[in-house]
């Protein structure tokens, strides 16, 4: 065999080796992903089971109504002043008003401050005037872990304290993605909680078990991020969630009841 024979076969074994090199790195690469896929999967297998199994005679704090209901198939018109229960949100504003603004928000969530920031004005002009009701489900995504818990849970406290929209304004003006109990408690304290019963609620999770039924409410709203935004039950693109889309919707909305 000549010197330039044995070269080039050489090289061929050499290319044939990083091609097969090539395939096993490859292979290894979709097993990865594969189980990466399938951890996924299975985290999100468990979160909805854990939400699916809540607790519908555990407490749930007082002032919480019933979601948006129309009149009829064809009235828009909300059904007014219901009280809710386990799994309900908690309501802002007149019973009485022709719209009704639900909002799914994560207090860790930094779009549903940014929102908040931007529609604040607002929403508090239109619940003012009586034209708008705003109804807030605080939801826990799972990627925010604990101390979104902590801080629906001390929201929870609040409302059942009547200090619901003082401590939902207090939560994203101070906002943070690391709530303690401690920092809960002294941010109640801020806004006039100063009782041993707030205290005692925050830090025993009194209303844990309707934290977990509002999320339930949200996976079953067909919620998957948020902030999510319904206006008399039809919800609002995510480009329209912003103070000036919120105020078009409503005034949407509102126009269709006056037509009744």
């Amino acid at each position: 065999m000549s010197k330039k024979s044995a070269r080039e076969q050489l090289r061929a074994e050499r290319a044939r080796q990083a091609a097969q090199a090539k395939r096993r790195e490859n292979m290894m690469r979709i097993g990865v992903a594969v189980v990466v896929a399938v951890v996924i999967v299975a985290i999100a297998a468990v979160v909805q089971w854990q939400r699916s199994k809540v607790d519908t005679t555990a407490a749930y704090p007082e002032g919480v109504v019933a979601p948006y209901k129309p009149a009829s198939k064809s009235d828009p018109t909300p059904v007014a002043g219901k009280a809710g229960g386990q799994g309900d949100g908690v309501g802002f504003g007149k019973s009485s008003a022709p719209v009704v603004v639900e909002m799914f928000e994560d207090f860790a969530c930094p779009h549903c401050r940014d929102f908040e920031s931007d529609a604040e004005q607002t929403l508090n002009q239109q619940v003012e005037a009586g034209k708008a009701r705003v109804i807030y489900y605080p939801l826990t995504l799972p990627g925010f872990g604990r101390p979104t818990e902590l801080a629906a849970n001390a929201f929870g406290c609040a409302v059942d304290a009547g200090k619901a929209r003082e401590m939902h304004d207090a939560l994203y003006a101070n906002y943070s993605q690391s709530w303690t109990n401690s920092q809960l408690v002294e941010l109640g304290k801020g806004i006039g909680l100063t009782s041993g019963s707030f205290r005692s609620c925050v830090n025993g999770d009194k209303f844990a078990d309707w934290v977990k039924a509002v999320d339930k409410t949200g996976t079953d709203r067909g919620v998957q991020g948020t902030p999510t935004v319904f206006v008399n039950g039809k919800q609002l693109d995510p480009g329209d969630t912003s103070g000036t889309g919120l105020k078009l919707a409503i005034d949407s909305a509102a126009a269709k009841t006056n037509k009744q």
